[in-house]
């Protein structure tokens, strides 16, 4: 009985503070309609709630913010319009025209991919990455070897698939065969068909620097610039005795990088007044060739002058410089 009335008194304190709370706090949540509750949390997907606190405490409904309004993205910059090349002058354009750009094979056609490389094309030398043992071989029998160190210059023989022979300069009866990609055969091919290309191309820049500045002193120059398109008149026949002479000076030699046989046409000038080295007043004859060389057929044109039924010099017929 003693235990009685105090655990009575506290679960009747528990039940006067349920009473007590119920009617501020806990009867809104007890009462809450679950239907109002779904359309509200439903609400606040689409729409932002923020709590609003005022003086007396939290309002009681939310408070819609407002989706933030993208920013206008700022204007790209139209990318500058590419300017048009200036259009080439007349004089450029017969520049090209009478000096043109070789056109010159590419250097893998010319070597067939490196299976079948022409033997003009092989260079004087190359070097080996590794020593090289050669073996002296006579009648059958090996009579002497010998070995040599990497970047010891050797000749270069012959392909045979992937493998190059080589033999010793000291003794070229003494070779050995070993894999191409153990020398500098290729290395050295490249570099020669490059600074082939470049000389080629230098030629022509001088050559059209030189012109373009002889027209620029000399406008009447400039008619001469089309005289490489004319065709020959019907009385320039390779049969012309007044060509002997040319011919021969060919055949000797004389004409610079260029032969008899790779001459196409010839033209009878007549009596003509040059400058330059060989200033004078001379007959002379303009010939057209067609080059031909591992890397390609290029055109020359070519002007002999003619002193004495002989030809003195052979000379550019527009810069009227020395062949």
């Amino acid at each position: 009985m003693k235990g009685f009335f105090p655990t009575l008194l506290v679960v009747c304190g528990l039940f006067a503070a349920a009473w007590f709370f119920y009617e501020p706090y806990l009867k809104p949540l007890v009462d809450r309609d679950p239907a109002v509750e779904s359309i509200t949390d439903n609400a606040r997907v689409i729409e932002k709630e923020v709590p609003v606190t005022g003086p007396t405490g939290p309002s009681p409904g939310p408070v819609v913010v407002p989706e933030p309004v993208p920013q206008a993205s700022q204007p790209v910059a139209a990318a500058p319009a590419a300017v048009a090349p200036k259009p080439k002058s007349e004089l450029e354009q017969l520049l090209e025209l009478r000096y043109p750009m070789p056109q010159i094979v590419p250097l893998l056609t010319i070597v067939d991919q490196w299976r079948n490389v022409p033997p003009n094309a092989f260079p004087a030398e190359v070097t080996a990455t590794e020593t090289i043992a050669f073996e002296l071989v006579i009648n059958g029998q090996v009579a002497g070897s010998s070995s040599v160190a990497p970047g010891t210059p050797l000749k270069p023989v012959r392909l045979a698939d992937n493998q190059i022979v080589v033999a010793s300069l000291a003794n070229p009866t003494m070779s050995t065969q070993l894999p191409i990609e153990k020398t500098d055969f290729r290395e050295r091919i490249e570099a020669r068909y490059n600074q082939f290309v470049d000389v080629k191309r230098a030629e022509v820049k001088a050559k059209r620097d030189r012109a373009r500045k002889l027209v620029e002193a000399d406008p009447s120059r400039l008619a001469l610039l089309t005289g490489r398109t004319e065709a020959p008149s019907s009385s320039d026949s390779t049969d012309d005795p007044r060509f002997a002479a040319v011919k021969e000076s060919l055949r000797r030699g004389e004409a610079a990088s260029v032969t008899l046989e790779e001459a196409t046409a010839f033209r009878w000038n007549g009596s003509e007044t040059v400058g330059g080295e060989y200033a004078g007043t001379y007959d002379t004859v303009t010939v057209n060739f067609e080059v031909s060389t591992i890397f390609g057929r290029f055109p020359a044109e070519y002007k002999a002058l003619l002193k004495a039924g002989r030809v003195f010099a052979w000379i550019d017929p527009i810069t009227e410089d020395r062949i």
